[in-house]
């Protein structure tokens, strides 16, 4: 008996056609639902650096959900137009999806481009987040007490990020965040400001902070030897009283840091590094009795192996939650072979 063409179906449209996604997810459970919501995650990620998010949507409803989840967990505004597009989208979102979405927040935008009204649409969108875990800004104004909204609702990270403190030193009811004191587990302050605040002062800014389990600071080398030596005490302090600390770090930046690095300063002589600072052998002194407190060496050239350089963005750009978490765990581990070597 002959074989007619409709009877020998060429066997690529069948195998095109029985692994296409929409079919899979028609006929049975998706595959991707059996695997860890993590791996998962990370799988989808993967794919939207290939395919337009557009098209993923279009799959179904249960890979829209996982393509929202994921394009809107971590959120970066680097620009006041990328301010005003995420203000407008937050605006057509239900409060619901803002709060079981977005879980990280970047602000990069420079502080000097703030007008008022950019200001006002920053805090809007940031009280809109209610569901935020980290919080990364460039200054920590965007956190105090809303002036235009006080009854706002506020987001409460438990996470928080700063580039430089540079605040009022005599916190006010209108300049401060202590609306954050309970919330606040990880307080990170990523650069030297512009002008002095102690950590005890930084820490005043946000109130009592009970639960707070890591703090990161920074320090210039050279800097000015009383400010130098009050420092010291007040970490000897929060180490002393504060028991539920299990991590304060430490980065030690260049003297002349922003402008200059090292000894690449005019009149620099010899090899100038973060560990030869009066601020570093301090706090070395105060690291031997207790291991909660590491130093990190920032802001410098790369010398070789034995030299620790951080080279991220101040302000995390994030594309995972880990963005924020590596930065602990990634002192620990610097600082621990650090001291490895010189045992």
């Amino acid at each position: 008996m002959s074989l007619t063409m409709t009877e020998i179906q060429p066997a690529h449209k069948t195998r095109a056609r029985a692994l296409s996604l929409a079919l899979v997810a028609a006929s049975r459970t998706a595959p991707l639902l059996d695997i860890p919501t993590e791996l998962g995650l990370e799988i989808l990620e993967l794919a939207l650096t290939h395919t337009p998010f557009t098209i993923l949507f279009a799959v179904s409803k249960s890979f829209s959900a996982l393509i929202s989840t994921i394009l809107y967990r971590h959120i970066v505004l680097d620009s006041l137009q990328t301010l005003s597009l995420f203000s407008r989208t937050a605006k057509s979102k239900s409060p619901e999806f803002l709060d079981a979405h977005i879980k990280t927040l970047t602000v990069e935008i420079e502080p000097w481009r703030f007008n008022a009204a950019a200001r006002i649409e920053l805090e809007r969108v940031v009280a809109a987040c209610t569901g935020l875990r980290a919080l990364a800004v460039s200054r920590p104004g965007v956190l105090c007490h809303s002036l235009s909204y006080p009854t706002l609702p506020r987001a409460l990270p438990s996470e928080v990020t700063i580039q430089s403190f540079d605040a009022s030193a005599a916190p006010s009811a209108s300049s401060h965040a202590a609306h954050l004191s309970a919330s606040i587990t990880h307080l990170r302050i990523s650069e030297p400001g512009d002008t002095w605040h102690s950590p005890l002062s930084i820490l005043a800014f946000f109130g009592s902070t009970p639960h707070l389990t890591h703090l990161a600071l920074a320090r210039r080398m050279d800097a000015n030897i009383d400010n130098d030596q009050v420092f010291a005490n007040e970490l000897r302090y929060l180490l002393a009283n504060r028991r539920n600390l299990k991590m304060i770090v430490v980065r030690v930046f260049p003297a002349h840091w922003p402008q200059y690095c090292d000894d690449s300063y005019p009149g620099a002589a010899g090899t100038v590094s973060a560990e030869s600072s009066s601020i570093w052998a301090a706090l070395a002194t105060v690291a031997e009795f207790d291991k909660r407190l590491i130093l990190v060496s920032a802001g410098f050239k790369n010398r070789g192996v034995d030299s620790v350089v951080y080279e991220e963005s101040v302000v995390p750009r994030v594309g995972r939650r880990r963005g924020f978490s590596d930065f602990w765990e990634q002192s620990r581990r610097d600082w621990e072979a650090r001291t490895d070597i010189e045992s």
